[in-house]
């Protein structure tokens, strides 16, 4: 009865995954399933709702493959399928997270933080020698690149703007997330527009973002993970996808200090362009790889 009524409460939906399957019966389904709806990470992704839907770790699952689902079980993870096949990203089924050290919570209609975003935080904390400073990151989304370099610098400050109400609301519910509140000011304000953005405490030492950069035209061409559901603002580059670019060249004199750091990702396309615009205010502008070796990070250090 108990499970009639589930089904009931979920508006008659039947569960793919009935309680008479094992939680690895019920892996094996869903991964095939994933696999005919063009998800690449299919058994990855399969494995990760299974865990979400039995609320359990992942030893806990090898432990005992051949239990059983049961009907809640069955049907929750109905609905988590469903919605991942029609390509939702995992990270929103999910609702957080793990970004270098940190642990993000998400939202739908806020930018979801990429694994090959990390390389920058990375680049970022190979190239900081100072115990104390202060960093700016420019569309913050999440909090994410913030966040995670302020875990790794503990006598560091930062600001960090966005031009969504929403993300900002986001981002400071991250910082407090990770113990950050006291050191990270997360304010609304639009880096397109750097003339006009009202700043806490210019000039910062350090300046990272993680700017739009996709070509206008290309976007309906994006996973449907992605052209779906990130915003389309936090993708939307102009025409040839370094209009924001352009927009943080001209505020690197309103931002940051002389020889202050500079680290922006990147379209895997865009290296050259991108030292193009950036070279007339930057010292050693360099590009460095992302994880697969692709042109991902443009860093430098503001002239004197």
């Amino acid at each position: 009865m108990r499970a009639v009524r589930a089904s009931r409460a979920a508006g008659g939906r039947r569960a793919v995954n009935g309680p008479s399957q094992t939680r690895a019966e019920a892996l094996a389904s869903l991964t095939r399933r994933f696999e005919r709806a063009g998800i690449e990470s299919a058994e990855h992704d399969a494995e990760a709702l299974l865990l979400r839907a039995l609320h359990v770790s992942r030893a806990d699952l090898w432990a005992t493959p051949t239990a059983l689902l049961s009907p809640e079980e069955a049907l929750d993870l109905t609905g988590l399928a469903e919605r991942r096949s029609s390509r939702e990203p995992l990270q929103l089924l999910l609702g957080t997270t793990p970004f270098c050290s940190a642990t993000l919570d998400l939202e739908p209609g806020v930018f979801l933080p990429r694994p090959e975003t990390e390389c920058l935080v990375e680049a970022v904390l190979r190239s900081v020698h100072a115990e104390q400073g202060s960093l700016l990151e420019l569309g913050t989304g999440t909090g994410a690149i913030a966040i995670a370099i302020l875990h790794a610098l503990p006598e560091w400050t930062g600001a960090a703007v966005d031009r969504s109400e929403q993300a900002v609301r986001l981002a400071r519910r991250n910082a407090a997330r990770n113990g950050l509140t006291d050191r990270l000011q997360v304010d609304e304000g639009d880096f397109r527009r750097p003339e006009a953005l009202r700043l806490a405490a210019p000039p910062y030492d350090m300046v990272v973002s993680n700017p739009p950069y996709v070509r206008s035209a290309d976007i309906p061409r994006l996973m449907p993970e992605v052209k779906d559901h990130d915003p389309h603002d936090a993708l939307d580059g102009g025409p040839d996808g370094l209009d924001a670019v352009r927009d943080l060249a001209v505020g690197i004199p309103l931002w940051l200090r002389p020889e202050g750091l500079v680290a922006v990702e990147i379209g895997a396309d865009q290296a050259d362009e991108s030292l193009g615009i950036m070279r007339p205010f930057l010292d050693n502008a360099r590009i460095l790889p992302d994880l697969a070796g692709r042109p991902r990070i443009l860093m430098g250090s503001r002239r004197r």
